[in-house]
C-alpha cells in the first residue's frame, strides 16, 4: 500500500502545489490563471473523478472525485485569501454556474447524439450515463456555492473574534476540514437518497474524505505561513459581507467609486488642514537608522528638500540640525522607542541657512505592520517659531505692564533711599563726633545696598540679570516685597502675611524670589476681579521617602522652607492643572494676557533645588507652594568689615589698570584701590587704556567697564591687550551684565564679572580670584 499512499500525496502535491504557484503570481495575471485553473478542475473533475479511486487501507478509499473536489475548494480559498476581494467569491460562483451550464449542455448533446446514425460509440458508453449525471452536476455545483459562501462567512466571523494568528490558523483548518467532510456525507445522501445502504456507504468512506480534507487544509495553513504579508492583510480587512455578495456588481462598483471619491476628498481636506496648521509627518526606522517616509511640509520645516531629508540618517539629523542642548532629549526618546503612548518635545533646529526654528514634535511607536521591521516611530512636527516669538512678546508685554505699575512705587522707594543717603551725608559734614560720623556713614552704605538690591530685583523680574544665589532669610525678602505689592493691588484685595519666626535660611537668588512671588500675586489679582484675599505665609516641613504628606511630589528627603501664596479667587479647573506649567498654556481668555507665566517660576525652583506645587478648587481659590531646601550653615558670602580686613591683609601690592568712563565712579574706585595698597593707572576709554598699557612696564590686572565710549568696548579692549599679554588677569564690571554683554560681546570664561555698585571687600575678593585663575606673568 506504500505506493498507493505515495500516489495519494503526489495527487495532493500536484493540485495544491499548482494552486500555490499560481497564488504567487503578481496581479493582475494571478486572477486570470487561477480562474482558468478552477475552470479546468470543474470541467474535467467529474470525468476524472469517475475513472479511478485509491485504496490506502481497508475501509480507507479516496475517489478521484474527492481529490478533484478538494483541489477545487483549496484553490478557491487561496484565491479569496490572496485577492482579498468580494468579487472573487462572486466570480467563482459565476464560474461554477457557467461551467455547470456548459457540462449540462454537453451532456444533453452527447445523450441526444450518441445513438444517432453515423455516431460511433467506441467505448460503449451507455446513453443513460449522461442523463443521470445531469442531476449530480447541478447538485455538486449548488453544494460548492453554498459551502464556499458558508466558509467565507465563518472565516470573516472568526478573524473578528480571534486576535491570535495561531488561533486563526487552527480555526481555519478545522472549518475547512469540517466543510469538506460534510460535503462527503451530504452529497451521496442527497444524490441517492437516505437509504440505510447509502448512509452506511457514506459513513464508511468518511475516513478517506477526512484524510483528503486534512491534507488540503494543511495547504491553507501553508499559504498563511508562506505568504504572511498577504494573510495579515486579509486579516486586517473586511472582505466578505452578505450585502456585497448579493448586491448587483454595478451597484457595488458605484458604491466603491463613491467611497473612493469621499475618501479622496477627505484626504485632500486633511492634507489641506495639515498644510494650514504646518503639520508635517515622517516615519523613522530606529534600528535601520533611516527615514522611511516624510512629506514636503516636514522637510521644509527643517529647511531641506524632501529627497535630501529622506537621504539623511536620523542620527545625522540629530547631530547636524538639532541644537546641541536639545540633542540628548531626542537621543533618549528614540532609544526608548518601544515605550507605549506618545511623547512631545519642543526642539530648536538650526537650518542649513543658519536660521533657528522652534519645532514641536510628537513621537509615537508605530504598530507593527507586515514588511516593516517593528522598530518604527512616527513623528508629527509643527513649526511653532512664530508662535514662540509671539508668546515671548506677549509675556514681555505682560511684564512691561507690571513694570509700568511698579514704576511709581519703585521711584518712591528709590527716592526714600536717596533721601536717607543725602540726609546722612549732610549730617556727616556737620557732625564733629567720630562715633556719630561712623554711624552716619554706615547708614549711607546700608541704603546704597538696598538700592542695589532694588535694581537687581527689577532686572530679575525683567529676566535681564543672571542668577546670583545667596544664603538669605526669605521672611526679610517677603517683608520688603510687601511695600511694593501694596501699590500694585487694588483696594478691594486684602493682603495678609503669616511669616513664621526663626525660619531656616535658604540659598536662592533673592531677586528671582521677589519676581516669582510678584508673578503669583499678579495672577491672584487677575483671578479676583471682584476683590478677595491673598495670604503669603512661610512654614517649615520635613519630607521622608520623597513625599510630603500635604503636598506629595518629587522631593528628596530633608528640611524645606515652604513659601505659600494663597488666594480666594476663581480657581483652576481640575483638567487644566497638569498643564499650567507648560510655556504656552494659559487659563486666561484671549487678549487677557500671555498666561500665568509659571514656566519661569518652575524653572527657577528646579534650578534652586526645589519644586513648585499647586492645589486649586474651582470657585474657592488656589494655593501655590514654593519648596526651598533649607541650608544648615547660615553663613553668607555677603561682605563684612572682617572680610574686608582679611582681604586687605592677604592681598600683596599690585598695579591695576582701571578703565571707567564715569569720572566720579573712576575716582571712587581708584581711591578705594589705592587705600587698599594697590597702584592704580586710570583711563576713561579703551584707546587711552591701550596706550597706557603699552607705555607701562608692568600691569598686573585690568579692571574695566563693559560699555566704554568710542568704538572699542570692554571685551574688545581685553582681547587687544591679550595680544601682548595672553594670560593677563581681568575683571569686567557693569550695571546690567546680561544686556550689555549681548551688545558688546562676551568676555572670556576665566574673567571675573561684577555688577555695579561694587563693595570694596567684594572687589578685593574678585582681584584675589582673578590672580588665582590667571597668575600674573613674572
Amino acid at each position: 500500500m506504500v505506493h498507493v499512499a505515495v500516489l495519494f500525496f503526489a495527487h495532493v502535491t500536484l493540485f495544491s502545489g499548482f494552486a500555490l504557484l499560481l497564488s504567487a503570481i503578481p496581479r493582475p495575471f494571478r486572477a486570470v490563471y487561477l480562474y482558468c485553473y478552477l475552470a479546468v478542475l470543474l470541467t474535467f473533475g467529474g470525468f476524472l473523478g469517475s475513472v479511478y479511486s485509491l485504496t490506502l487501507a481497508d475501509g480507507v478509499v479516496i475517489s478521484g472525485g474527492n481529490l478533484l473536489y478538494g483541489a477545487f475548494m483549496v484553490t478557491s480559498v487561496l484565491f479569496v485569501l490572496a485577492e482579498r476581494d468580494i468579487f472573487v467569491l462572486r466570480r467563482i460562483v459565476q464560474l461554477v454556474v457557467l461551467v455547470n451550464v456548459f457540462v449540462l449542455s454537453l451532456s444533453v448533446l452527447a445523450s441526444r447524439t450518441l445513438g444517432a446514425p453515423g455516431v460511433v460509440n467506441q467505448l460503449g458508453v451507455p446513453v443513460g450515463l449522461f442523463e443521470t449525471s445531469s442531476f449530480l452536476i447541478v447538485l455538486g455545483g449548488g453544494m460548492i456555492v453554498l459551502e464556499l459562501t458558508f466558509m467565507a462567512f465563518v472565516f470573516e466571523a472568526t478573524k473578528a473574534r480571534i486576535h491570535s494568528a495561531v488561533g486563526i490558523r487552527i480555526t481555519y483548518l478545522v472549518i475547512f476540514v469540517a466543510v469538506l467532510c460534510f460535503d462527503g456525507l451530504a452529497f451521496p445522501i442527497v444524490a441517492f437518497g437516505p437509504s440505510p445502504e447509502t448512509v452506511a456507504a457514506a459513513v464508511g468512506s468518511l475516513s478517506g474524505k477526512l484524510l483528503t480534507a486534512v491534507a488540503y487544509g494543511l495547504v491553507v495553513v501553508s499559504f498563511s505561513l508562506i505568504f504572511q504579508r498577504r494573510f495579515s492583510a486579509y486579516l486586517d480587512e473586511r472582505v466578505f459581507s452578505w450585502r456585497a455578495l448579493l448586491s448587483p456588481s454595478g451597484a457595488i462598483l458605484r458604491d466603491m467609486e463613491r467611497k473612493d471619491a469621499q475618501l479622496a476628498k477627505a484626504r485632500g481636506r486633511l492634507a489641506h488642514s495639515a498644510e494650514l496648521a504646518s503639520l508635517g509627518y515622517a516615519v523613522i526606522d530606529v534600528k535601520a537608522d533611516r527615514v522611511v517616509e516624510c512629506d514636503a511640509i516636514y522637510a521644509d520645516m527643517h529647511g531641506l528638500e524632501r529627497e535630501v531629508l529622506m537621504a539623511m540618517p536620523p542620527s545625522q539629523i540629530i547631530e547636524t540640525l538639532i541644537a546641541e542642548e536639545d540633542r540628548k532629549a531626542v537621543r533618549d526618546l528614540i532609544g526608548a522607542f518601544s515605550i507605549e503612548g506618545k511623547r512631545a518635545l519642543e526642539l530648536r533646529h538650526i537650518t542649513p541657512d543658519g536660521s533657528v526654528r522652534s519645532l514641536r514634535k510628537i513621537y509615537a511607536p508605530l504598530p507593527h505592520e507586515p514588511g516593516l521591521t517593528g522598530s518604527m516611530i512616527e513623528v508629527v512636527g509643527q513649526d511653532i517659531t512664530e508662535a514662540r516669538l509671539l508668546q515671548e512678546q506677549l509675556f514681555r508685554s505682560q511684564k512691561a505692564e507690571a513694570l509700568g505699575r511698579l514704576t511709581g512705587g519703585v521711584a518712591h522707594d528709590f527716592n526714600n533711599l536717596l533721601a536717607v543717603i543725602l540726609g546722612n551725608l549732610e549730617l556727616h559734614v556737620l557732625e564733629t563726633e567720630p562715633a556719630e560720623r561712623e554711624i552716619l556713614i554706615r547708614n549711607c552704605i546700608a541704603a546704597t545696598k538696598r538700592g542695589a538690591d532694588l535694581t537687581r530685583s527689577m532686572l530679575s523680574f525683567a529676566q535681564q540679570a543672571p542668577l546670583e544665589p545667596k544664603i538669605v532669610n526669605v521672611n526679610d525678602i517677603i517683608e520688603d516685597l510687601g511695600r511694593m505689592t501694596n501699590r500694585v493691588l487694588p483696594a478691594s484685595i486684602e493682603i495678609a502675611m503669616d511669616l513664621r519666626p526663626n525660619m531656616p535660611r535658604v540659598r536662592v537668588d533673592p531677586g528671582m524670589v521677589e519676581s516669582a512671588v510678584l508673578n503669583l500675586i499678579l495672577n491672584a489679582r487677575d483671578a479676583m476681579p471682584q476683590g478677595g484675599r491673598i495670604e503669603i505665609k512661610t512654614t517649615l516641613v520635613a519630607t521622608e521617602n520623597n513625599r510630603d504628606e500635604r503636598h506629595p511630589g518629587e522631593l528628596p528627603p530633608g528640611r524645606y522652607l515652604v513659601l505659600s501664596v494663597i488666594d480666594t479667587g476663581q480657581g483652576i479647573a481640575r483638567e487644566k492643572l497638569p498643564r499650567i506649567f507648560e510655556p504656552f498654556f494659559t487659563t486666561k481668555s484671549p487678549g487677557a494676557g500671555s498666561g500665568l507665566g509659571l514656566a519661569m517660576i518652575d524653572g527657577f525652583m528646579r534650578q534652586s533645588g526645589g519644586v513648585v506645587q499647586v492645589a486649586s478648587v474651582q470657585g474657592e481659590g488656589t494655593q501655590f507652594d514654593l519648596y526651598f531646601p533649607a541650608v544648615s550653615d547660615p553663613t553668607n558670602a555677603s561682605t563684612s568689615t572682617q572680610k574686608y580686613l582679611e582681604a586687605q591683609r592677604e592681598m600683596s601690592k599690585k598695579t591695576i589698570l582701571l578703565v571707567e568712563d564715569d569720572t566720579d565712579l573712576r575716582a571712587s574706585l581708584s581711591k578705594a584701590l589705592s587705600f587698599s595698597g594697590h597702584d592704580v593707572m586710570e583711563a576713561a576709554d579703551a584707546e587711552a587704556a591701550l596706550a597706557s598699557f603699552l607705555a607701562s612696564d608692568h600691569v598686573d590686572l585690568v579692571l574695566t567697564d563693559v560699555i566704554l565710549p568710542g568704538p572699542m568696548q570692554g571685551p574688545a579692549l581685553l582681547q587687544a591687550l591679550r595680544e601682548h599679554r595672553p594670560f593677563l588677569p581681568a575683571i569686567v564690571m557693569s550695571g546690567n551684565m546680561t544686556d550689555q554683554v549681548a551688545q558688546t560681546g562676551s568676555p572670556q570664561a576665566e574673567d571675573i564679572r561684577l555688577s555695579k555698585p561694587i563693595e570694596l571687600a567684594v572687589l578685593l575678593d574678585a582681584i584675589k580670584q582673578a590672580f588665582a585663575v590667571r597668575p600674573p606673568s613674572p
